[in-house]
């Protein structure tokens, strides 16, 4: 039986492949965070920040860093888990990382390749491509960032297949949570209208209503 043909995959091989490419990632993110233990400059910097939220002093940790969300983060981390905020960090990433390439194989499904061959590629470009793992063994927000971007474009492709009010919801969410990790994500947020629109297709009202989402999507990102 060939495991990589075109036929769809069933929810079996869907499942095995997601947690083979969950078990991958955090492999990669470990091996990765082995081979190369110098902090990044800026893991140092949210290291930095993450000592002023614990000496509860927000306003330097502002000043440390003017978007410290993920500092945040790692400072609840370390504290509900007694880790160092360098530990914390790591932790946050190989989590966003491998969440990021199981999102990744999700949105590949959700714009239809749905087929054995294309779910195990998916899978593979996920855990194997440099985009991923040149950056596993630093402390940055960008895998948040990137995670949950990739959650909103999975929620974006379910709403061109059935229109659901819910995934509107879940697409903005997801674009607001990414706009917390990094500021460039408010310019998708903001766009958000007119995507969904658009991907509402002859289902999304009016020609006239579209081109007035268009117009302010423009007035807002220009």
């Amino acid at each position: 039986m060939n495991l990589l043909s075109d036929r769809p995959a069933n929810p079996t091989f869907v499942y095995v492949t997601l947690i083979l490419c969950a078990v991958a990632s955090v492999i990669a993110s470990a091996w990765c965070i082995h081979i190369d233990d110098v902090i990044n400059n800026d893991g140092v910097e949210y290291i930095r920040a993450a000592e002023q939220f614990a000496a509860w002093n927000w306003a330097g940790a502002f000043a440390v860093h003017q978007w410290p969300f993920f500092s945040f983060l790692m400072w609840a981390t370390g504290t509900a888990l007694g880790t160092s905020y360098e530990t914390a960090g790591q932790l946050l990433n190989t989590f966003f990382f491998t969440l990021s390439s199981l999102l990744f194989v999700g949105v590949v499904r959700a714009f239809g390749g749905t087929s054995q061959r294309l779910t195990a590629l998916a899978a593979l470009v996920a855990v194997l491509h440099p985009a991923f793992n040149e950056y596993r063994a630093f402390i940055i927000r960008d895998a948040g960032y990137l995670a949950f971007y990739l959650l909103a474009l999975f929620f974006l492709a379910k709403s061109v297949q059935v229109w659901r009010w819910r995934y509107s919801v879940f697409v903005v969410s997801a674009l607001l949570v990414a706009s917390i990790f990094r500021i460039e994500g408010a310019v998708f947020l903001l766009s958000a209208p007119l995507l969904i629109m658009t991907a509402r297709g002859e289902n999304g009202g009016s020609p006239w209503t579209r081109l007035v989402l268009t117009v302010m999507a423009a007035a807002v990102l220009a």
